[in-house]
């Protein structure tokens, strides 16, 4: 049974492409409630076996769930704030994403169930899109690198977990430094304005 739906969704991801994987990615990136796992774990696991390439489908994996947090980000701002606008709980939602709406755009995305939504207050935020598109395409590539890596490992035996190993590594190194220079950032800012 388990091996038939293993079969199953491997089959899908084939059929589905780099541009099939984008669009599922543009999906699982709004708010609709679409697993992005049924389709990068098997794709990481045609990625080992050399029918696929790793890189253009963590590539269009990470390029689809940015273009579906952008439709919840613009949505947002077009429609939520125009009819919303005067709710306290929007003026909140811009007050903290004023202070921590990076730090948030960039770690939702790594969080299973959250990363799709954090888009739509970053939109009521008015979040700069200079700071939205590439803290959510580096969020989205990391959560794409990770669950095409889990399929990727289930196909090569310990080589593939070799390099897996030093990939996570990478990632896991990048996440760690880029919170910590962020963190460190706003504690320069915070003693700033109290020195002044």
């Amino acid at each position: 049974m388990l091996e038939t739906l293993a079969r199953l969704l491997v089959d899908f991801a084939d059929a589905l492409g780099y541009v099939g994987v984008y669009f599922y990615m543009l999906l699982v990136g709004t708010f609709i409630p679409v697993p992005s796992e049924i389709l990068l774990i098997p794709s990481g696991y045609l990625a080992s076996t050399g029918q696929k390439s790793f890189a253009l489908l963590l590539l269009a994996g990470a390029l689809g769930s940015l273009s579906g947090a952008l439709i919840n980000y613009f949505l947002a701002r077009a429609l939520v704030r125009r009819f919303l606008g005067h709710k306290p709980v929007i003026r909140k939602t811009a007050y903290f994403f004023k202070r921590h709406g990076k730090i948030s755009v960039f770690l939702a995305p790594l969080t299973p169930g959250l990363g799709q939504y954090i888009s739509i207050p970053a939109g009521l935020a008015h979040i700069p899109l200079r700071n939205f598109i590439p803290l959510t395409f580096a969020a989205n590539l990391i959560w794409v690198g990770f669950m095409l890596l889990i399929g990727y490992i289930f196909g090569n035996g310990a080589a593939a977990e070799k390099r897996a190993a030093w990939f996570s590594l990478i990632l896991l190194g990048f996440v760690i430094l880029s919170v910590t220079v962020y963190v460190w950032r706003e504690i320069r800012k915070e003693g700033e304005k109290a020195g002044r």
